[in-house]
């Protein structure tokens, strides 16, 4: 008995597992359509599929599915109540007047208008035929035949829902058809490559740009790369997924962005164009693919802080209030921590966290930029971030001038919810001083949130001066130097040295007359030398360390 019992139990599951998996196949162009079972499918903007649901009031809902080379195998609902699986459609009818049928609701799909509705209707009149053509970037657009506005049916990124739309909607992910059973129908290789591919730098970021490419076969995407190095051209059947040196960019999107790129270095750049996905990506790579290069700009470091070893290059200021600044560690995580909270109540605090960020005499730059990370939990006072120009490091904080910063940032909810604050740049305010930032924290006897600072970073970029007519010329000699350098002065200085990224890295008294400075266990590059005279000039000069 408990042989049949177990023999029928697998003949249910097997019928059942025979039953729900369908594979669907992408069909590739309007002109491929046929009467038969389809799947309705959405892309993001990272390639994640999304498939046709239930429906909603207005709306059909959209689920996430794995696609793989045009090819999903899917078990769909057999309910109209089933929300976690696709709906399969009956597409029927001809070009020109596609009806698109569901069989659980008993109702074509169809086009109100009124608003960006997409709903089932069970009697079909022309908003329910369908005029279907390729996209322009893939995939198809099915427009509603009965003359409403919202008559575009269009995936929609934000809200993951398969909506109607005006033409002019910024709503624009096409539709993608899969139809049950067959074999995939790959679109082959793009005729062309893009046209006039340059790249430029802007800062550590490099802006890349392209024609389209044109011809018989045009490229569903781009695969634009970036290297140190020699590029490695990608093969047909492997896709490549973004990353800091990998974009793909959808055919008609005729530039990116490589972001956060390492400073002061070569890159070099190349676009394929490429069909279809998964195992039948097709990438064009034979004859001479386009290629560019850019050099990133030097990135100077003027002040950074993680507080991994105490408040760090930081120092508080007490105001009021005996709560202050101070390391916090939380799951291996070292950050500085103000909470006026203590002994069970709120408390009355004004406590200042104030770091230096110091430009080298003689430097200058286009741009000095400012962030950190920040998290906060409770209810109390905002964090307030100010610069200073004249404060004097020592004296009380507020008897200065300070030019508050703080609506430039992005900054935590609550919850202890790590944010970046985003950058800003600052060098309209500082010029090129140095210059003091505070983190100043208050609390009351009503309310004391607890506030995180970490990673504060200032840097400088688009370096645009090395004053070397100051006071006093100093030659510094040999350049390049491998061992030391010599230099002449006419009286007695204070001499620092400074690597690019602002980080002194030598300093000695010189008197008057010839001296010898030992740079043999410096690290190759460029160097900046600093000379502070007994009466406040300075004098900068530049070698190479080789």
């Amino acid at each position: 008995m408990k042989k049949v019992l177990f023999s029928l139990l697998a003949l249910l599951l097997l019928s059942v597992s025979g039953f729900a998996q369908t594979t669907y196949t992408m069909v590739n162009s309007a002109a491929q359509l046929e009467p038969g079972q389809y799947i309705l499918v959405g892309y993001d903007n990272e390639g994640q599929a999304f498939v046709m649901s239930y429906q909603k009031s207005n709306n059909r809902h959209a689920l996430t599915i794995d696609e793989n080379g045009g090819v999903i195998t899917a078990t769909v609902a057999t309910d109209p109540s089933q929300q976690d699986l696709p709906f399969e459609f009956t597409l029927d009818g001809a070009p020109g007047a596609w009806t698109i049928y569901d069989p659980l609701n008993n109702g074509y799909l169809y086009a109100p208008g009124g608003g960006n509705y997409l709903r089932t209707q069970t009697d079909l009149n022309d908003n329910g035929r369908w005029t279907i053509t390729d996209g322009d970037e893939g995939g198809m657009v099915p427009v509603s035949n009965g003359g409403v506005e919202q008559c575009y049916m269009r995936y929609n990124i934000t809200s993951t829902l398969f909506g109607c739309y005006k033409e002019s909607s910024n709503v624009a992910a096409t539709v993608y058809f899969f139809k049950a059973g067959g074999a995939a129908q790959p679109d082959p290789e793009p005729s062309n490559y893009p046209t006039q591919f340059t790249a430029a730098p802007d800062g550590v970021d490099v802006y890349v740009v392209w024609q389209d490419a044109t011809g018989a076969q045009l490229p569903s995407k781009y695969l634009v790369l970036a290297s140190t190095g020699n590029i490695t051209v990608p093969v047909d059947g492997t896709p490549v997924p973004d990353s800091d040196l990998a974009k793909n960019v959808p055919y008609g999107i005729n530039g990116v962005v490589f972001e956060g790129l390492e400073p002061n270095t070569t890159y070099h750049f190349a676009i394929f164009p490429y069909t279809n996905s998964g195992s039948n990506i097709d990438y064009k790579t034979d004859g001479t693919y386009p290629t560019a290069e850019a050099t990133t700009e030097e990135v100077y470091v003027l002040l950074y802080e993680d507080f991994d070893d105490g408040l760090g290059v930081f120092f508080t200021f007490d105001a009021y209030g005996d709560q202050t600044w101070h390391q916090g560690t939380h799951q291996g995580t070292t950050y500085a921590n103000m909470n006026g909270y203590a002994d069970g109540a709120a408390h009355q605090n004004e406590d200042w966290l104030i770091g230096y960020a110091e430009i080298p005499n003689g430097l200058g730059f286009d741009e000095i930029w400012v962030e950190f990370r920040n998290a906060m939990k409770f209810e109390g006072d905002p964090l307030r971030v100010a610069i200073s120009t004249d404060y004097d490091g020592i004296s009380e904080p507020s008897d200065f001038e300070w030019e508050d910063i703080t609506d430039a940032f992005d900054y935590s909810t609550g919850n202890y919810e790590w944010v970046e604050s985003g950058a800003l740049d600052v060098s309209d305010i500082v010029g090129n001083h140095s210059f003091y930032i505070a983190f100043i924290y208050t609390s009351s006897d009503e309310a004391a949130a607890s506030w995180e600072i970490d990673y504060v970073k200032v840097t400088g970029q688009h370096l645009t001066a090395v004053n070397e007519n100051a006071a006093t010329t100093v030659g510094v000699y040999p350049n390049p130097a491998s061992a030391q350098v010599s230099f002449t002065l006419d009286s007695d200085a204070q001499v620092s040295v400074f690597d690019m990224t602002g980080r002194m890295v030598r300093e000695m008294n010189a008197t008057a007359g010839e001296a010898q400075l030992n740079v043999s266990e410096l690290e190759n590059g460029v160097y900046f030398v600093n000379f502070r005279y007994a009466n406040g000039t300075t004098a900068v000069a530049k070698f190479v360390k080789f």
